[in-house]
This record gives C-alpha cells, sequence and structure tokens, in this order.
C-alpha cells in the first residue's frame, strides 16, 4: 500500500511540474495525449493532433487526439481551434472554413515551428474561400508548386512559420513560397521563406497582401517579394530580403508601400541579367502602379544595399510613386550597368493623386554605386530634391557608340527625361557631379553644393537653357567638348 501511495503522489507531482504529455493508458502522468498550445480565448471550440499517438479513429480530445492535420480540420467547428502536436505530417492540406491550426509553441518565433508538413502532391496547404484562417507554427518543406496557396477569396494569417525549398510544376510558373490569387488576401509575419525555385511571397490578382518581419532569402525565380495587379493595397515592413534571384520587391501594376526593410544582394540569373532591389513597374499592359518607398518620418527608411545591377527601379508611362529617406548603397556590379535609383519610360508622367508629376526622391543617402547614383532617362520625370548625399560612384565601363568608356557620375538626365534637381549635396563621383544628354528642356538644376566629382562639376550636352548659376561648385561646369560616352537606354 505504501509504494502504491507513493507512485500515486509521483504522478501527481509530474502532472503539476510538466506540460502535458504523454500517450495512451501506460502514462503515469497525464492521459492526455501530446504537448499542445493553451485553447484560444474566442475559438468555438478545439480539436487536438498527434502524429506520435494519434489514431485515426481518434475524437479530436486531448486524450485521444486524431492523427492528422486533415482530420482536425474536418472536425473543427466555424471558427474553431486545431491544436497540433509537434511531428511530421504526411499530408496535403485542404481549408475551406474559418480555423486555426496552431502549434505548440506560442513565442512567435518560426525557428521553433514544430508542425512539419511534408506534401505528397502539389499545393501543400491551400485556403479556398474561407475567411479568417490563422496558420502558425507550420513548416512546410519542400513542397511542389507553392508552400501556401491563398485563393478564391480566401483570406489567411500566416506566423512563426517557414516554407522551405519549393519546387516548381514543370507544366506551371508556379514554385512560390506563398501564393495569393484569386481575390485571396494573406498577412505574412514573421516567416521564413527560404530557396524557393519561384518567389518567396508571390500574389497576383489578390485582395490585399501584408508582409511583415519576416525573412525572405536565396529564392531563386522572380523575386523574393512578387505583386502582380493586386486589387488591394500592399504594405511590406520590416523584412529583411536577401540574396534572391532577379528582383529583391517586384511591383507591377499595383499599390504598395515599403517601409523598414532590408533589400540586400540580389542576383542575377545569368550575366548581364536583372538584379534589382525594388523594381516597379506601371503601364498599359500590367496596369498603373503607385509605391512608396520610404516616407517621411526617418525610422520608415529601407536599406537597398548590394543589388547587382539597380537599387531602386520605377519604368513605364503609368509608373508613380515616391522614393524618401533611403540609404541605397553600393549597388550594381561593375561589369553590368546599372545605376543606385533608375528611372526610365517615361515612369513619372502620370499624375499622383494630388495632380504632381514625377517619381519624388528627396532625402535619401545614395552612395557608392556603380556608373550613375541617380538616373533618369527616356521621357521620365524626376523630381530630385534634399537627398543628403549623391556621392561616391564608382567608374564601370560601357560602349556608347562603339566606343568603351568609362563613366561614374552622380546624377544622369537623358533622352527627353526631365528633372527637378534642387538642394542636393553631389559630390566625391569617379566622373563628374550629373550629366544632362539630351535631356527635356523643362530641367530645372538650382541650390545644389557640387564638390570634389573627379572630372568636374556639371557636364550639359544638347539641352537649351538650362541655367546653373544658383549652383555652388568648386569647379565650374564642363563645356560641352567633353564627349559624354552615356548608353541612354533603359535598362
Amino acid at each position: 500500500m505504501t509504494n502504491r501511495l507513493h507512485f500515486v503522489r509521483l504522478a501527481a507531482l509530474l502532472a503539476a511540474a510538466l506540460p502535458l504529455a504523454g500517450c495512451g493508458a501506460d502514462s503515469l502522468a497525464t492521459a492526455v495525449c501530446g504537448n499542445y498550445a493553451g485553447a484560444p480565448d474566442k475559438a468555438k471550440g478545439v480539436v487536438y493532433v498527434s502524429a506520435s499517438c494519434g489514431a485515426r479513429d481518434g475524437d479530436g480530445s486531448a486524450e485521444r487526439p486524431f492523427a492528422s492535420l486533415q482530420q482536425g480540420i474536418d472536425a473543427s467547428a466555424e471558427g474553431g481551434a486545431v491544436l497540433v502536436d509537434a511531428g511530421t505530417y504526411t499530408e496535403n492540406l485542404s481549408i475551406t472554413k474559418s480555423v486555426q491550426v496552431l502549434g505548440a509553441d506560442e513565442t512567435g518565433d518560426p525557428d521553433k515551428a514544430s508542425i512539419i508538413v511534408q506534401a505528397p502532391s502539389p499545393y501543400a496547404i491551400t485556403v479556398e474561400g474561407a475567411s479568417g484562417v490563422l496558420l502558425r507554427g507550420i513548416i512546410v518543406q519542400k513542397p511542389e508548386g507553392a508552400g501556401i496557396w491563398v485563393q478564391k477569396s480566401g483570406s489567411a494569417v500566416i506566423e512563426a512559420s517557414r516554407v522551405e525549398g519549393t519546387i516548381t510544376r514543370k507544366e506551371n510558373e508556379d514554385g512560390h513560397g506563398v501564393m495569393a490569387t484569386d481575390s485571396g488576401s494573406i498577412i505574412v509575419q514573421r516567416m521564413i521563406i527560404v530557396q524557393s525555385e519561384g518567389a518567396g511571397v508571390y500574389t497576383n490578382a489578390a485582395a490585399a497582401a501584408k508582409v511583415e518581419r519576416s525573412i525572405i532569402v536565396q529564392n531563386g525565380g522572380l523575386a523574393g517579394i512578387w505583386v502582380q495587379s493586386t486589387l488591394g493595397e500592399v504594405s511590406l515592413a520590416e523584412n529583411e530580403i536577401a540574396e534572391n534571384v532577379e528582383g529583391g520587391i517586384t511591383i507591377l501594376g499595383s499599390r504598395a508601400i515599403i517601409v523598414q526593410n532590408q533589400v540586400k544582394n540580389t542576383k542575377s540569373r545569368m550575366p548581364g541579367g536583372l538584379a534589382d532591389g525594388i523594381r516597379v513597374l506601371g503601364d498599359s499592359k500590367v496596369g498603373p502602379a503607385y509605391v512608396e518607398i520610404g516616407g517621411e518620418k526617418a525610422e520608415s527608411k529601407n536599406v537597398i544595399e548590394g543589388n547587382g545591377r539597380v537599387g531602386i527601379l520605377f519604368s513605364g508611362e503609368r509608373a508613380r510613386g515616391i522614393i524618401v529617406q533611403n540609404d541605397v548603397i553600393g549597388n550594381a556590379a561593375d561589369t553590368t550597368r546599372g545605376a543606385g535609383i533608375w528611372v526610365q519610360s517615361s515612369a513619372g508622367t502620370a499624375p499622383n493623386d494630388d495632380q504632381s508629376i514625377g517619381i519624388r526622391i528627396a532625402q535619401n543617402r545614395v552612395e557608392g554605386n556603380h556608373f550613375v547614383g541617380i538616373g533618369v532617362t527616356n521621357n521620365a520625370r524626376a523630381i530630385i530634391v534634399q537627398n543628403q548625399s549623391i556621392s561616391g560612384t564608382i567608374a564601370g565601363e560601357i560602349v556608347a557608340n562603339g566606343i568603351p568608356t568609362k563613366i561614374g557620375d552622380g546624377l544622369g538626365v537623358y533622352a527627353g527625361a526631365s528633372a527637378h534637381v534642387d538642394k542636393n549635396m553631389i559630390a566625391s563621383n569617379a566622373r563628374v557631379g550629373a550629366v544632362f544628354f539630351g535631356a527635356a528642356t523643362t530641367c530645372v538644376v538650382t541650390n545644389n553644393v557640387f564638390e570634389k566629382n573627379n572630372e568636374g562639376s556639371i557636364i550639359v550636352q544638347n539641352v537649351d537653357g538650362l541655367a546653373l548659376d544658383t549652383n555652388e561648385a568648386d569647379v565650374p561646369p564642363n563645356a560641352p567638348a567633353i564627349p559624354v560616352g552615356v548608353d541612354t537606354s533603359d535598362l
């Protein structure tokens, strides 16, 4: 009798000291099978799933959990929660109701995610037509097509999760980590999305998208984040977006706000190919684009650094937006023509909401880029004001009219483009501070400071009536006898 009482007391102590654990009738600690997060306060019912000790004939209780995630999802009530024990689940998931699927960890750390999904068929997790879906603590390993796909007006919050190594289906152009289409909406928070063959996050004709505090790295096609024809506004904030192929962030025909991101080291797929930190396209084909990169508050700034071709690119007659208070540093490789910021193809000519014209480039630090710090070409329009530094541009070699030429200019305005350039510091560039070559006669250049540019302050060629007398320059502007040698075509 004494020994029996001893074991009863020991079991009680273990139950009080340890989390819910154990499996089956032989467990001394508790009859509960598995470790689970707490039930959400407002959940309309809870079911339990355990890969290690659940059963196909389980009833979804903590004592007799289901063995599969899909069982738990199917058995949950609308607005209910599925609490999931750590383990590997070899299945695809289809979610068509409002439900929360929650791993055991509640810290919000994607490195502690514990639900491993290894889907045997394409599109590992799909959310269709259901709103209010929450996925937390899930690891999707090597899915085909997409790791998580929200579509058909569904909406999902995906947090503290990872999608690793998504594979492209041969018959489709997919292979994305997280995907939203067909008026689906996504909120991606505190995620790691790595080594997708397509994009890390991909939206096309989505209702809305938000990506926050996530790590999106080494995705091998399209971009780290690809946004196309999204109906509502897209918000991208506080993300690390690095070492992706072709684009860090690509925005086509959509509205987006991009703040507090690190967009770094985008690579090209092949020599001389695309490798842009942030690329914005708006034209008659993809529709209008309006993108705010940074903002009036200093804490809004993005760091766009080390991208292989361009730090920030705006292109197309329906591309509009602002580039304000960012660090644009060390972009463009010395073997690939590029720039820190490049505005082309009539970008900035469509009126903004306040009827102003021009891509506003203000209060940025644009330093150490190859070829050109800021370039505006082919009838584009820009307002370039109060940038604290357009400096340190490194010379790179181009071939213009069959002649190899090295350029390294702080600012270049070419081929019918127009720029209002006021109150900028333009210094220490490898060739000259600014070049105006075939630019529009509407250009204005006032109150700028030009210092220590190696071959002069300003070159003006094929532009009539450009007044420069209000600028402060340590070297007078060059006469047009110096050949510019600039390739003014679009990138």
